[in-house]
């Protein structure tokens, strides 16, 4: 009865190295790992935006807005930012890569203190606008800084 116990456990070890032996081809099968979402591609064309005459405004705001890590990997040289106050471009500034972040220095232009400000982004490679209320007007603000004003959320 041993025997044939050992018998067995013999032949099925041999199945399973016929089963695992090497067909020539020595390179691991990799295995998949999850990626993030991806971020949808769009129809939108690159917007006209235009940067507004500062002359025709009392004060501005000027904010280095750094381009969000969910985005940052789609960036581009062609990419644009713009601040409107109501319908209105007060602000808007081209994508600038320095070292391995995307930054837009923008400056927006108001008559009113406290005003809201909204913020579109255009991702060129997505062919998107990503729009969001940003900020209220404030004139005071530092230009650079930690928060929510300096590297917004155009994605959740």
């Amino acid at each position: 009865m041993m025997m044939k116990k050992s018998i067995l456990a013999l032949a099925a070890f041999a199945f399973m190295a016929w089963g695992c032996s090497s067909d020539g081809n020595d390179t691991p099968t990799p295995i998949p790992t999850p990626t993030p979402a991806e971020i949808p591609a769009g129809t939108d064309v690159r917007p006209t935006w235009q940067s507004p005459n500062y002359d025709l405004y009392e004060q501005t705001m000027v904010v280095e807005v750094q381009l969000q890590d969910t985005l940052a990997k789609y960036a581009s040289a062609q990419d644009l930012l713009c601040a409107t106050i109501g319908n209105e471009v007060r602000g808007m500034a081209e994508a600038q890569q320095i070292e391995d972040q995307w930054l837009f220095f923008l400056v927006v232009g108001s008559n009113d203190v406290g005003v809201n400000v909204g913020l579109s982004y255009y991702c060129d490679k997505l062919h998107r606008i990503f729009s969001i209320q940003w900020t209220r007007f404030d004139a005071t603000v530092p230009p650079t800084g930690q928060g929510g004003i300096y590297q917004p959320d155009f994605v959740k």
